[in-house]
């Protein structure tokens, strides 16, 4: 299957999570926020967010303070 991921196209398997991208990709899960199709995903809610045709991953760095 086919994902972009901060616009890139990246080929994965079918039934890819999006903790096992973040793994893929050498990010470790403190080290970056995310969504797909400009939702927010959860840290926690990483590992059981399978991933699918066509969707739209966005990486970002996690923002702290205040």
């Amino acid at each position: 299957m086919k994902i972009h991921v901060n616009g890139d196209a990246v080929e994965l398997p079918e039934g890819t999570t999006l903790a096992e991208l973040l793994q893929r990709l050498g990010h470790t899960p403190e080290a970056v926020g995310s969504a797909v199709d400009g939702r927010h995903v959860p840290r926690a809610a990483r590992v059981a967010r399978v991933l699918a045709d066509g969707e739209s991953v966005t990486l970002f760095q996690p923002i702290v303070g205040g």
